[in-house]
Protein backbone atom coordinates (compact mmCIF):
# COMPACT_ATOMS: atom_id res chain seq x y z
CA UNK A 1 0.00 0.00 0.00
CA UNK A 2 0.94 3.63 -0.89
CA UNK A 3 1.95 6.12 2.61
CA UNK A 4 -0.84 7.95 3.17
CA UNK A 5 -1.13 12.26 2.63
CA UNK A 6 -0.76 12.75 6.01
CA UNK A 7 2.63 10.22 6.35
CA UNK A 8 3.95 12.93 3.48
CA UNK A 9 2.43 16.07 4.72
CA UNK A 10 0.69 16.13 1.11
CA UNK A 11 -2.37 17.64 0.21
CA UNK A 12 -5.40 15.57 -0.48
CA UNK A 13 -6.19 17.33 -3.71
CA UNK A 14 -2.14 16.45 -4.79
CA UNK A 15 -1.96 12.84 -3.77
CA UNK A 16 -3.44 9.31 -4.24
CA UNK A 17 -2.41 5.55 -4.47
CA UNK A 18 -1.93 6.03 -8.13
CA UNK A 19 0.61 9.09 -8.30
CA UNK A 20 2.45 7.69 -4.94
CA UNK A 21 5.86 6.32 -5.88
CA UNK A 22 5.40 2.51 -7.27
CA UNK A 23 5.64 0.21 -4.04
CA UNK A 24 6.37 -3.06 -6.19
CA UNK A 25 9.60 -2.97 -8.58
CA UNK A 26 8.87 -5.93 -10.33
CA UNK A 27 8.94 -4.84 -13.76
CA UNK A 28 12.38 -6.64 -15.74
CA UNK A 29 13.61 -6.06 -19.07
CA UNK A 30 11.23 -7.89 -20.94
CA UNK A 31 8.22 -6.44 -19.37
CA UNK A 32 9.66 -3.21 -20.65
CA UNK A 33 10.53 -4.63 -24.12
CA UNK A 34 6.85 -5.80 -24.33
CA UNK A 35 5.69 -1.80 -23.71
CA UNK A 36 7.30 -1.35 -26.67
CA UNK A 37 6.02 -4.26 -28.53
CA UNK A 38 2.23 -3.53 -27.72
CA UNK A 39 2.85 -0.04 -29.01
CA UNK A 40 4.12 -1.29 -32.39
CA UNK A 41 1.70 -3.84 -33.01
CA UNK A 42 -1.49 -1.90 -34.21
CA UNK A 43 -3.02 -1.44 -37.60
CA UNK A 44 -1.57 2.47 -37.79
CA UNK A 45 1.85 0.76 -36.67
CA UNK A 46 1.45 -1.35 -39.96
CA UNK A 47 0.12 1.22 -42.50
CA UNK A 48 3.53 3.30 -40.85
CA UNK A 49 5.72 0.75 -41.50
CA UNK A 50 4.46 -0.04 -44.99
CA UNK A 51 4.48 3.94 -45.76
CA UNK A 52 8.26 4.58 -44.55
CA UNK A 53 9.30 1.48 -46.27
CA UNK A 54 7.85 3.00 -50.01
CA UNK A 55 10.02 6.15 -49.18
CA UNK A 56 13.40 4.12 -47.85
CA UNK A 57 12.78 2.28 -51.18
CA UNK A 58 14.74 -0.67 -50.33
CA UNK A 59 15.65 -3.25 -47.33
CA UNK A 60 18.50 -1.85 -46.23
CA UNK A 61 17.63 1.83 -46.34
CA UNK A 62 14.67 0.81 -44.13
CA UNK A 63 17.50 -0.34 -41.41
CA UNK A 64 19.44 2.72 -41.70
CA UNK A 65 16.62 5.22 -41.23
CA UNK A 66 14.84 3.36 -38.91
CA UNK A 67 17.96 2.80 -36.98
CA UNK A 68 18.95 6.23 -36.72
CA UNK A 69 15.66 6.86 -35.46
CA UNK A 70 15.60 4.22 -33.01
CA UNK A 71 19.28 5.61 -31.23
CA UNK A 72 17.66 8.46 -30.90
CA UNK A 73 14.48 7.16 -29.19
CA UNK A 74 16.88 5.15 -27.15
CA UNK A 75 18.67 7.59 -25.26
CA UNK A 76 15.61 10.21 -24.33
CA UNK A 77 13.83 7.01 -23.43
CA UNK A 78 16.39 6.15 -21.02
CA UNK A 79 16.62 9.79 -19.90
CA UNK A 80 12.81 9.45 -18.73
CA UNK A 81 13.08 5.77 -17.93
CA UNK A 82 16.14 6.87 -15.40
CA UNK A 83 13.65 9.61 -13.94
CA UNK A 84 10.93 6.89 -13.18
CA UNK A 85 13.03 4.44 -11.75
CA UNK A 86 14.97 7.33 -8.89
CA UNK A 87 11.54 8.64 -8.08
CA UNK A 88 8.88 6.04 -8.79
CA UNK A 89 6.19 8.85 -9.63
CA UNK A 90 4.30 8.63 -13.09
CA UNK A 91 4.54 11.50 -15.80
CA UNK A 92 1.79 13.83 -14.26
CA UNK A 93 3.40 13.89 -11.14
CA UNK A 94 7.38 14.12 -13.09
CA UNK A 95 5.68 16.99 -14.86
CA UNK A 96 5.40 19.02 -12.02
CA UNK A 97 9.25 19.47 -11.69
CA UNK A 98 9.13 20.99 -15.56
CA UNK A 99 5.45 22.71 -15.06
CA UNK A 100 4.85 23.45 -11.79
CA UNK A 101 2.36 21.66 -9.08
CA UNK A 102 -0.87 23.42 -11.14
CA UNK A 103 0.69 23.49 -14.61
CA UNK A 104 1.66 20.07 -14.71
CA UNK A 105 -2.48 19.48 -15.36
CA UNK A 106 -1.77 20.87 -19.02
CA UNK A 107 0.52 18.32 -20.50
CA UNK A 108 -1.22 15.92 -18.28
CA UNK A 109 -4.47 16.81 -19.91
CA UNK A 110 -3.13 17.22 -23.59
CA UNK A 111 -1.51 13.12 -23.49
CA UNK A 112 -5.18 12.39 -22.34
CA UNK A 113 -6.94 14.17 -25.03
CA UNK A 114 -4.48 11.95 -27.49
CA UNK A 115 -5.31 8.69 -25.93
CA UNK A 116 -8.43 9.32 -26.76
CA UNK A 117 -8.15 10.17 -29.97
CA UNK A 118 -5.57 6.91 -30.23
CA UNK A 119 -8.44 5.04 -28.45
CA UNK A 120 -10.96 6.27 -31.27
CA UNK A 121 -8.62 5.46 -34.23
CA UNK A 122 -7.36 2.07 -33.38
CA UNK A 123 -11.06 1.10 -32.46
CA UNK A 124 -11.70 2.29 -36.00
CA UNK A 125 -9.01 0.54 -37.81
CA UNK A 126 -9.16 -2.57 -36.40
CA UNK A 127 -13.87 -2.75 -36.84
CA UNK A 128 -12.45 -1.99 -40.30
CA UNK A 129 -10.41 -4.75 -40.16
CA UNK A 130 -13.11 -7.17 -39.08
CA UNK A 131 -15.67 -6.18 -41.63
CA UNK A 132 -12.69 -6.99 -44.24
CA UNK A 133 -12.37 -10.78 -43.22
CA UNK A 134 -16.04 -11.17 -42.24
CA UNK A 135 -16.93 -9.68 -46.16
CA UNK A 136 -14.08 -11.81 -47.78
CA UNK A 137 -14.53 -14.83 -45.59
CA UNK A 138 -15.04 -17.70 -47.95
CA UNK A 139 -18.43 -19.81 -46.17
CA UNK A 140 -20.17 -16.13 -45.45
CA UNK A 141 -20.23 -17.56 -41.49
CA UNK A 142 -19.74 -13.66 -40.55
CA UNK A 143 -22.88 -12.51 -42.50
CA UNK A 144 -24.69 -15.92 -41.22
CA UNK A 145 -23.32 -15.04 -37.54
CA UNK A 146 -24.35 -11.62 -37.72
CA UNK A 147 -27.80 -12.05 -39.23
CA UNK A 148 -28.84 -14.58 -36.69
CA UNK A 149 -27.38 -11.97 -33.82
CA UNK A 150 -30.00 -9.13 -35.11
CA UNK A 151 -32.32 -11.68 -36.29
CA UNK A 152 -32.60 -9.74 -39.72
CA UNK A 153 -32.46 -11.36 -43.02
CA UNK A 154 -30.17 -8.70 -44.65
CA UNK A 155 -27.23 -7.02 -43.21
CA UNK A 156 -26.13 -3.59 -44.71
CA UNK A 157 -22.67 -2.13 -44.39
CA UNK A 158 -23.40 0.35 -42.38
CA UNK A 159 -25.00 -2.37 -39.67
CA UNK A 160 -21.82 -4.26 -40.19
CA UNK A 161 -19.34 -1.58 -39.78
CA UNK A 162 -21.49 -0.48 -36.06
CA UNK A 163 -21.29 -3.84 -34.94
CA UNK A 164 -17.68 -4.60 -35.30
CA UNK A 165 -16.93 -1.30 -34.31
CA UNK A 166 -18.44 -2.32 -31.01
CA UNK A 167 -16.17 -5.41 -30.68
CA UNK A 168 -12.54 -4.12 -30.47
CA UNK A 169 -14.69 -0.99 -28.36
CA UNK A 170 -16.19 -3.23 -25.45
CA UNK A 171 -12.40 -5.47 -25.93
CA UNK A 172 -10.78 -2.30 -24.67
CA UNK A 173 -13.30 -0.77 -23.09
CA UNK A 174 -12.98 -3.93 -20.78
CA UNK A 175 -9.09 -3.19 -19.73
CA UNK A 176 -10.05 0.50 -18.60
CA UNK A 177 -10.91 -0.53 -14.54
CA UNK A 178 -7.44 -2.75 -14.17
CA UNK A 179 -4.59 -2.06 -13.05
CA UNK A 180 -1.00 -1.02 -15.39
CA UNK A 181 -0.39 -4.44 -14.50
CA UNK A 182 -2.97 -6.13 -16.20
CA UNK A 183 -1.06 -4.60 -19.65
CA UNK A 184 2.22 -6.26 -19.34
CA UNK A 185 0.38 -9.87 -18.86
CA UNK A 186 -1.53 -9.66 -21.97
CA UNK A 187 0.94 -8.14 -24.34
CA UNK A 188 1.52 -9.97 -27.45
CA UNK A 189 4.53 -10.59 -29.84
CA UNK A 190 5.39 -10.78 -33.38
CA UNK A 191 8.60 -11.61 -36.01
CA UNK A 192 10.26 -10.02 -38.42
CA UNK A 193 9.37 -10.52 -42.33
CA UNK A 194 12.13 -9.07 -44.79
CA UNK A 195 11.00 -7.81 -48.09
CA UNK A 196 13.52 -6.77 -50.79
CA UNK A 197 13.81 -3.55 -53.24
CA UNK A 198 10.50 -2.24 -54.84
CA UNK A 199 10.57 -1.02 -58.33
CA UNK A 200 11.17 2.58 -58.63
CA UNK A 201 8.38 3.83 -60.58
CA UNK A 202 5.83 1.96 -58.39
CA UNK A 203 8.19 3.86 -55.71
CA UNK A 204 7.62 6.91 -57.72
CA UNK A 205 3.54 6.80 -57.78
CA UNK A 206 2.73 5.20 -54.38
CA UNK A 207 5.00 8.22 -52.99
CA UNK A 208 3.74 10.84 -54.59
CA UNK A 209 1.57 13.04 -52.45
CA UNK A 210 3.71 11.49 -49.08
CA UNK A 211 4.69 14.94 -48.87
CA UNK A 212 8.70 14.22 -48.24
CA UNK A 213 11.06 16.06 -50.39
CA UNK A 214 13.32 13.86 -52.41
CA UNK A 215 12.69 10.22 -54.20
CA UNK A 216 12.38 7.40 -52.34
CA UNK A 217 16.04 6.23 -50.98
CA UNK A 218 17.75 9.65 -51.41
CA UNK A 219 19.03 10.97 -48.31
CA UNK A 220 16.04 13.81 -47.52
CA UNK A 221 13.40 10.78 -48.05
CA UNK A 222 15.80 9.06 -45.37
CA UNK A 223 15.54 11.62 -42.87
CA UNK A 224 12.48 12.38 -43.08
CA UNK A 225 11.77 8.36 -42.42
CA UNK A 226 14.24 8.72 -39.32
CA UNK A 227 12.26 11.51 -38.22
CA UNK A 228 9.02 10.28 -38.29
CA UNK A 229 9.84 7.41 -36.50
CA UNK A 230 10.97 9.38 -34.08
CA UNK A 231 7.65 11.84 -34.09
CA UNK A 232 5.55 8.45 -34.01
CA UNK A 233 7.09 7.46 -30.66
CA UNK A 234 7.60 10.67 -29.09
CA UNK A 235 4.21 10.13 -26.35
CA UNK A 236 5.24 6.73 -25.03
CA UNK A 237 9.02 7.58 -24.16
CA UNK A 238 7.40 10.81 -23.28
CA UNK A 239 5.56 8.88 -20.61
CA UNK A 240 7.85 6.29 -20.47
CA UNK A 241 8.33 7.03 -16.61
CA UNK A 242 5.02 5.51 -16.39
CA UNK A 243 6.42 1.76 -16.70
CA UNK A 244 9.74 2.70 -15.67
CA UNK A 245 8.81 3.44 -12.15
CA UNK A 246 8.03 -0.42 -11.50
CA UNK A 247 11.20 -1.71 -12.63
CA UNK A 248 14.20 -2.89 -10.14
CA UNK A 249 17.07 -0.15 -11.49
CA UNK A 250 18.29 1.58 -14.67
CA UNK A 251 19.87 -1.97 -16.18
CA UNK A 252 16.49 -3.42 -16.72
CA UNK A 253 15.32 -0.10 -18.54
CA UNK A 254 18.60 -0.45 -20.64
CA UNK A 255 18.29 -3.60 -21.59
CA UNK A 256 14.47 -3.44 -22.07
CA UNK A 257 15.07 -0.84 -24.82
CA UNK A 258 17.83 -1.87 -26.13
CA UNK A 259 15.94 -5.06 -27.28
CA UNK A 260 13.35 -3.25 -28.22
CA UNK A 261 15.28 -0.90 -30.45
CA UNK A 262 15.45 -3.46 -33.23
Amino acid sequence: MAPSPNALNASPSLFNEDLAPAEHRNWGAFSLFNVWTSDVHSLWGYYLAASLFLLCGNFVNFVLAIGTGSIVIFLLTNLVGYAGVRTGVPYPVLARESFGVFGANLPALVRAIVACFWYGAQTAAASGAIVALLTRWPFDIGSDLFRRSLGTTALDHSARNGDCAALPGLGRTSGLGNDVGSGRRTEAHGWLSIWGGIPQDVLLEKTRDAGVPGTPGSFASLAGVAATWVTYFAALYLNFCDFSRYAPNEAAVRKGNIWACP
